[in-house]
């Protein structure tokens, strides 16, 4: 099973709340890229999951813009540092990619390659890839990719 993992990009500092605040010109621009980048890598998610949060769900979308195949659907899970309920979920999905935030995401890599605490953070616009035998996995995962928006420059 592989497992995608992308930040949301770069997001507006305010808003009327935190829930609402969109992807600045330059993050939808970036996340783009970085899709770009994993789609040229050969990756292919089987679904994309999103949290309910404006900047993740635009940030899902322009996934889903890239890799059209992927049904899109939101999980509110994913804006809450659950791990092991977002694990549960994945369990029975084919190659998913998950759309949030830090310091979940972060988190969640390092659960599943066995890393400590705090050694996977993500940037912004950052991408993920992690292969597990399975949910719950028996062993630690293979980091298969790491993705930083500065590999992704603008044209």
């Amino acid at each position: 099973m592989r497992i995608g993992l992308f930040r949301h990009g770069v997001a507006e500092d305010t808003a009327r709340s935190d829930f609402d605040r969109r992807l600045t010109p330059a993050g939808r621009a970036e996340v783009a890229r970085v899709a770009e980048l994993a789609y040229r890598a050969g990756y292919r998610p089987g679904c994309i999951l999103h949290s309910p949060l404006v900047r993740a769900a635009q940030t899902a979308a322009i996934n889903q813009e890239r890799f059209p195949e992927a049904q899109l659907q939101e999980a509110e899970v994913l804006a809450w540092p659950q791990l092991d309920a977002i694990l549960r979920l994945v369990s029975g999905l084919k190659d998913p990619l998950l759309v949030g935030h830090e310091p979940t995401l972060g988190r969640l890599v390092g659960k599943l390659i066995g890393a400590p605490e705090g050694a996977t953070p993500m940037e912004r616009s950052g991408f993920t890839l992690v292969d597990v035998d399975r949910i719950p996995t028996t062993r630690p995962g293979m980091l298969r990719a790491f993705l930083h928006p500065a590999l992704a420059p603008a044209e």
